[in-house]
């Protein structure tokens, strides 16, 4: 059995996280320890300059990524229908810049100490976060898919509030053994999807922040439909059970990269309030997504299949 295979495997294992091998000082591994001693290096350069660098690479990656960028145009012409092409064009590139510039920075997010990730970050609306942990209140932050979720949550993180999340364990056993380090660099508890929701649910139980992300489309069966910008969209619907079962509060946050200010902004909203009833739920969750990414386009992640789901069957994505 491969190391990826068996990685895979093991996710099942309530539990699971990633640990080292001295097989990842093998040579099919010697690619990936060159791209991260150069994100390492990059984490030492001056923002703007790797910045620069980052939107170069970011509009060619862009233009190659045909089938990313593919996804993206249907995505935005269905939520904004009102734009030209022009303008959805650039948001893409735009998009992609995003990608980039976040990306190159990741090596910051696990090498440099805690006085320099909290000077490149600004939390707006932190007091919200303050507010209900000052009240013993447990807390499940809810979010959309963006760009600058990870280096956002460790900034989050040294301000001594470890954090727990859901994730897809990364196919290369290397990248995930490495990717789980720095996202858990100030404590806290990640959790492989495959083990399912209850070990999220007790780590928030136990006062750590949960990371919840409810926009991917899960197809029909575990979602309702529910209006999304100018279209729709199979959403789930159970995140006020979920608040219900952990005893905590939703609290909406949107993480952006503002490469300008070199700062990566967090909003955080008033604590949501949650319908009962699952559609309404769900509307609730997706016109708070609505407005944290309408004025931020770019930092969305267009490239994703929200819209897979359709009523009629239709593949808007073919």
């Amino acid at each position: 059995m491969t190391d990826t295979n068996k990685n895979i495997r093991l996710t099942a294992r309530v539990g699971y996280e990633p640990h080292w091998s001295w097989s990842y000082l093998l040579p099919k591994y010697w690619l990936v320890w060159l791209g991260i001693i150069t994100l390492l290096l990059l984490a030492f350069i001056p923002y703007r300059w790797r910045d620069k660098l980052a939107a170069r690479l970011g509009i060619i990656v862009g233009h190659k990524a045909k089938k990313q960028r593919h996804r993206a145009r249907v995505n935005l012409s269905y939520c904004f229908p009102e734009w030209s092409s022009e303008k959805r064009e650039k948001v893409i590139d735009d998009m992609f810049i995003t990608v980039a510039q976040v990306m190159l920075g990741i090596g910051e997010m696990a090498l440099r100490s805690v006085s320099h990730l909290q000077k490149r970050g600004e939390l707006i609306g932190f007091e919200h976060i303050q507010r209900a942990r000052s009240e013993k209140k447990n807390i499940i932050l809810m979010m959309p898919h963006s760009w600058s979720i990870d280096p956002s949550g460790i900034i989050l993180h040294s301000y001594g509030m470890p954090m727990t999340s859901i994730y897809n364990p990364h196919r290369n056993p290397l990248v995930d053994w490495l990717w789980y380090r720095t996202r858990s660099r100030f404590g806290g508890k990640i959790h492989a999807r495959q083990n399912g929701i209850k070990p999220f649910l007790t780590s928030v139980k136990s006062g750590n922040v949960g990371f919840y992300l409810p926009d991917e489309d899960y197809g029909e069966k575990l979602s309702v439909y529910t209006d999304f910008f100018a279209t729709y969209k199979a959403t789930l619907p159970g995140l006020n059970k979920l608040a219900r079962l952990s005893k905590a509060i939703v609290i909406p946050m949107f993480p952006r990269y503002n490469a300008e200010k070199g700062k990566y902004e967090v909003e955080i909203h008033p604590p949501l309030v949650l319908p009962e009833d699952p559609t309404e739920s769900a509307r609730a969750m997706n016109e708070e997504i609505e407005r944290f990414v309408t004025p931020y386009p770019e930092q969305y992640a267009w490239i994703l299949q929200f819209l897979r789901t359709r009523k009629n069957g239709e593949d808007i994505y073919r």
